[in-house]
């Protein structure tokens, strides 16, 4: 995969996306509630997120079946 961080809207959008609801947080921070009970996931709204909360975000998406559209999108900016 790439080095390019993404931004936590690029998260929410796909989120979106996927029929996720999202709801605002405290702050600058914002929660992606998971299908079926999945729980939630909070994503800050920063230009450039750390590799660590980055790599969080990615391990819930795979964990709600969201994984395989973020490769694609990340594909095609590539490209």
């Amino acid at each position: 995969m790439s080095d390019r961080k993404h931004s936590g809207k690029f998260y929410l959008l796909k989120a979106r996306q996927h029929g996720l609801v999202v709801k605002n947080g405290k702050g600058d921070h914002c929660k992606i509630y998971g299908p079926a009970g999945r729980g939630y996931m909070v994503v800050p709204l920063h230009r450039e997120l750390s590799k660590g909360v980055e790599c969080a975000i990615k391990k819930w998406f795979k964990a709600a079946g969201i994984i395989l559209s973020l490769i694609i999108g990340l594909i095609w900016i590539i490209l």
